[in-house]
């Protein structure tokens, strides 16, 4: 048997990436932050920057950000986080959700997609706010990437004109209960997922598994651009050069769309080392 026949099949779903935000609400919103100011584009004009999700490794970086010398962009929630603990930054933001993002006084501006509800322009309505398109809304010209805020990053602050950019608590995976340091979410327990990565197994959901294969994908083709201090499944998967990851087992709400879709293999019972109700795929 040669090399190629020795490797393990990885195991993989499909997931189809649904907007939370329909387009006439979408259109609503564009319309609506239309007046606010634009971002500039640019290139290699400011020092490398920062983003930062709010996975549990974060913790660990404080320190870092509070050195930071350039800019940090804090995704949704993780504003309240880093303004809790004394670091500057900015909050981003591509949501349309109508439920006031968590922030602080250290927060000193917004960069919002104009798809963004306004209740979060009149949040920030102290500080400045500037505004991208994300190129699903408009015909040409606009931010592209993957379905999260954090995966058209490498497309809008390197158009910006920032050097690179480090992503910190970018970890795509859970720590015991704890899903984001900036708060509950319950959106993350909708359609959650076990990864498997060298034999160790990490809690997600699907959309952080299709959040990781595109900055993953990104931070391997552009390393003297794109750099990772995330810790968890996110860096695990960097490190897996094999690219044999494999989704193990789906939470039942998960199963039963599969179900619906006419797709019945999600048979057995998890039996890892997690505590976690789930369905494993039967061979």
């Amino acid at each position: 048997m040669d090399e190629l026949e020795q490797k393990p099949v990885a195991q993989r779903i499909g997931v189809k990436q649904v907007s939370s935000t329909d387009k006439r609400q979408v259109k609503i919103n564009r319309k609506r932050s239309s007046k606010y100011p634009r971002v500039t584009w640019g290139a290699m004009r400011y020092p490398m920057c920062a983003v930062v999700g709010g996975g549990p490794s974060v913790r660990e970086h404080i320190d870092t950000l509070l050195r930071w010398p350039g800019d940090i962009f804090a995704i949704n929630d993780t504003s309240k986080f880093l303004s809790d603990r004394g670091v500057n930054h900015y909050l981003y933001s591509i949501d349309g959700t109508k439920v006031p993002f968590r922030t602080g006084p250290l927060c000193a501006g917004a960069l919002f997609a104009s798809r963004v509800d306004r209740v979060q322009f009149k949040l920030m309505k102290h500080v400045p706010i500037r505004v991208f398109d994300l190129t699903e809304d408009v015909d040409m010209g606009a931010i592209e990437g993957g379905p999260t805020a954090a995966s058209r990053t490498p497309h809008l602050l390197l158009s910006m004109g920032y050097k690179g950019v480090t992503y910190f608590g970018l970890d795509g995976s859970f720590e015991s209960d704890i899903t984001h340091v900036s708060g509950k979410s319950e959106s993350a327990h909708d359609n959650m997922v076990i990864i498997r990565v060298n034999n160790v197994d990490y809690v997600s959901h699907a959309g952080f598994m299709l959040q990781n294969q595109y900055m993953v994908s990104k931070l391997r083709r552009h390393p003297q651009l794109l750099h990772n201090a995330s810790g968890g499944l996110l860096a695990a998967m960097l490190a897996d050069e094999t690219d044999t990851w494999s989704v193990i087992a789906v939470a039942e709400d998960l199963k039963k769309k599969y179900e619906k879709g006419g797709f019945f293999g999600w048979t057995k019972e998890y039996k890892g080392v997690l505590s976690w109700q789930s369905q494993q795929q039967g061979i």
